[in-house]
């Protein structure tokens, strides 16, 4: 316990994605060998002026006071030499020394992760086609790993849980932070289905905005291939993929349905840089290695969650009358008229909401066929539900 005390610790004060952090850990047997050469200032190790300071900053009590914290709010701490560590992580050059948990991270150490990223704001297509394929990975024993951030992230991990798979968080802030505040409803039924919230970042670090492309190397590296769903030109997605590349990892990119599309102006960019265009969940098993004997899930006759587990979002889907939809989901549906098409951003104007939670509901209700895009972003209710 002494040693993981200095290890966070060491964490802390080097910035747990930096190489200096790692030249110090090979420098010593042990993490309070370290401190102790640290604060002596007898460590041959070239450190920054900022890292520098942070010695004198953080003490050991504040990495102890994190332990404690952790320890009473199930956030466990996994350190790089447990067992528990995903072994993936290891294979790149600065993976991080201590992980913060919540969760089953025992559903990372299968082999079967895979990496699904894309835009915040998917097209219909690009949402069919998350759902499609991940539920159809995680029916097949797929971990599915993704940031849960809005848009694609939070489809893909909810594609899984909605088939009664496994799915994996890595987050760009710490465990206790709701971010962002819209997905923090999910947190529970992820992980009552065995899912898992990562983040390298101890309790109360804010999401800044730096963290996020620290994150993406742990998102590459986890998987032993990635999926692009849908990219822009200056997508963040397009970072990631590079780490994949320099990872030696597989990158699987989703082919446009329109290439003079301009969201997907970034998918076109990988697939001609060498991409690989995934066509069907059969593409990922077939380069995994799974018999192809194993049935391909469809989101259609997708099998129910376990007994025990009963999410909001599931029984949404499965039984959705008015009352069971959500304060803003309501609002949203009050916009429409019986035969109305709305623009999304009149639905914006007429509600008094934040932007990006107003998105975010209205991509569950079209997933749960309670409303229906048209064309460019104008949506009207279904004609199969009455409300």
């Amino acid at each position: 316990m002494k040693d993981l005390k200095y290890l966070v610790w060491l964490a802390m004060v080097s910035g747990s994605s930096s190489g200096t952090v790692w030249e110090i850990i090979h420098s010593y047997d042990t993490a309070y060998q370290a401190y102790n050469a640290l604060i002596s200032n007898s460590c041959p190790v070239s450190l920054s002026v900022n890292q520098k300071n942070n010695i004198n900053k953080i003490s050991p009590e504040k990495a102890g006071e994190i332990i404690s914290y952790c320890s009473d709010n199930d956030i466990f701490i996994i350190p790089y030499t447990s067992p528990e560590y995903p072994e993936k992580l290891l294979e790149i050059n600065n993976p991080p020394p201590v992980l913060y948990v919540q969760g089953d991270i025992s559903c990372l150490s299968g082999g079967k992760n895979i990496t699904c990223i894309g835009t915040r704001n998917p097209s219909e297509y690009t949402q069919k086609i998350i759902s499609v394929i991940c539920s159809g990975l995680a029916g097949n024993d797929f971990t599915i790993v993704s940031g849960f951030a809005m848009g694609s992230d939070i489809m893909a991990h909810m594609s899984a849980v909605r088939t009664g798979g496994k799915t994996a968080c890595i987050l760009g802030c710490g465990n206790n932070i709701n971010y962002p505040a819209p997905n923090n409803r999910y947190r529970k039924s992820i992980i009552e289905n065995g899912g898992v919230f990562v983040s390298e970042f101890p309790p109360d670090t804010p999401p800044y905005a730096k963290n996020f492309p620290q994150r993406n190397r742990i998102l590459s590296a986890l998987s032993k291939a990635t999926i692009v769903f849908e990219a822009g030109l200056k997508s963040g997605s397009l970072s990631t993929a590079g780490l994949v590349r320099s990872h030696n990892r597989k990158l699987f990119c989703i082919p446009p349905a329109d290439i003079t599309d301009s969201r997907y102006a970034g998918n076109i960019s990988l697939l001609r840089k060498s991409a690989v265009p995934l066509y069907s969940v059969g593409d990922v098993l077939e380069f995994y290695g799974t018999p192809e004997n194993i049935s391909v899930i469809k989101p259609e006759s997708r099998p129910q969650i376990k007994p025990e587990i009963k999410t909001e979002i599931h029984e949404k889907i499965n039984n959705t009358s008015v009352p069971e939809l959500t304060p803003v989901q309501q609002k949203i549906l009050s916009v429409f008229g019986d035969d109305d098409i709305i623009h999304i951003d009149n639905i914006i104007d007429r509600l008094d909401m934040d932007i990006s939670e107003i998105i975010t509901e209205i991509m569950e209700l079209r997933i749960a066929g309670i409303i229906e895009e048209i064309t460019g972003n104008r949506f009207r209710k279904t004609e199969r539900r009455q409300f």
